[in-house]
């Protein structure tokens, strides 16, 4: 093809006349740009009062609860994205396989994952040598975080804060048959979490592998996390073909993004009998754009926390209302630095009328802790396994 090149107008040179003052110009960008931010700000602010109406539950019985949550189920499916669901899934492929350790308590091995058709990631599983069959356990990490990290097999596994704690290990050892699924964040150093740029990107902030990946999701029609509830639960396929696990009796156990994805996961995936989720619980809304004591999303780097709908719709005790009648718990620590502890509470308080509406109160609980971002208590397996039941 032949161009045809056109003379310029205007040469680069001198300004054609006297400049502005550039301090009045910045006072009306200022001015611009609060009035888009308090705009913005008040349609959130009506969303998330007007967010009950969004919801029509039935509470007459357990069979007329969960007909009448499934609509706002299927909805928060479509919000996230890339959703199969179990039944119409092709059996679980994995390859690749590793054994990392045998114990008295347990064989931990590694292997690649198939999500979807052209997708992977890898997992780490616990096997526990004792008779079975054993409740499953999908065991979830956090941002930056690994598989190996949550289960407890790195240098700084039970570190004092922003710590699993060897929940993965714990876990085995109180008999659950553990999974525990990668999901990504970037890579580039053989350290235990990622706080570097992606390789290539190196005058980016460390957030930007996940954040590039998001945007990818979203152009695509879904998002991030989306995919990364597609990948655990494939995690869950995989502990109902596993010959020791009861299939009826599987749990979840997160902390940090680890606990956004124990609150979520049992939200979209029925199977999932108990979950806890821990160091992330919280009022959404101050969570996401503020006030709130703890550093906003809104004023952090991680874009990938934003969902169309999740202020419209979906609070965290909006959340739990598609777990119920199933057992949740919130974990959560007084000097978590990270989560507001007294929002927490006031949320869980929302979360729990579903549970005492439906007289099933027994089945949701507040386990507080004087920590900061750990999982570390033992009552959190204690919770689990009343509700899912110990091995044998």
């Amino acid at each position: 093809m032949e161009h045809r090149f056109h003379e310029e107008e205007q040469p680069a040179g001198p300004p054609l006349m006297q400049p502005v003052d550039p301090e009045a110009v910045d006072a009306r960008r200022r001015e611009t740009y609060l009035s888009y931010e308090g705009f913005l700000r008040g349609l959130l602010e009506e969303l998330d009062r007007r967010r009950p109406e969004e919801w029509q539950r039935d509470y007459s019985s357990l069979e007329a609860y969960e007909r009448s949550v499934r609509p706002m189920r299927d909805r928060l499916k479509r919000m996230l994205g890339f959703w199969v669901e179990p039944e119409a899934r092709p059996a679980p492929r994995t390859w690749d396989h590793e054994v990392l350790l045998e114990s008295d308590d347990f064989t931990a091995t590694r292997f690649s994952l198939e999500i979807l058709p052209g997708l992977q990631t890898y997992a780490v599983e616990l096997t526990p040598t004792s008779p079975g069959p054993h409740p499953g356990l999908i065991a979830q990490h956090g941002y930056g975080g690994t598989p190996e990290a949550v289960c407890g097999f790195t240098s700084h596994a039970n570190k004092p804060d922003y710590s699993y704690r060897s929940l993965g290990i714990r876990a085995a050892r109180h008999g659950f048959h553990v999974i525990a699924v990668a999901h990504p964040t970037g890579y580039g150093r053989p350290e235990e979490s990622i706080t570097w740029p992606l390789p290539g990107h190196e005058d980016l902030p460390p957030q930007y592998g996940k954040n590039r990946l998001h945007r990818m999701a979203i152009m695509a029609g879904g998002t991030l996390f989306g995919l990364d509830m597609m990948a655990s639960s494939r995690g869950v396929d995989l502990l109902t073909t596993r010959p020791d696990v009861d299939p009826e009796r599987i749990g979840m156990y997160g902390l940090s993004q680890g606990g956004q994805s124990a609150l979520y996961l049992p939200a979209l995936d029925e199977r999932i009998q108990a979950s806890v989720s821990s160091a992330y619980f919280n009022h959404r809304f101050p969570k996401l754009i503020g006030p709130h004591r703890a550093r906003t999303f809104l004023d952090s780097a991680e874009e990938d926390k934003f969902f169309s709908e999740v202020i419209r719709c979906f609070s965290d005790c909006d959340l739990v209302s598609l777990i119920a009648p199933r057992a949740f718990a919130v974990e959560a620590g007084l000097h978590d630095s990270s989560v507001d502890f007294e929002k927490s509470a006031d949320e869980f308080v929302r979360a729990r009328e579903h549970y005492e509406r439906l007289g099933i109160a027994d089945r949701i609980e507040f386990i507080a802790h004087t920590g900061g971002h750990v999982s570390s208590t033992r009552r959190a397996f204690e919770f689990l396994l009343e509700h899912l039941g110990s091995a044998g």
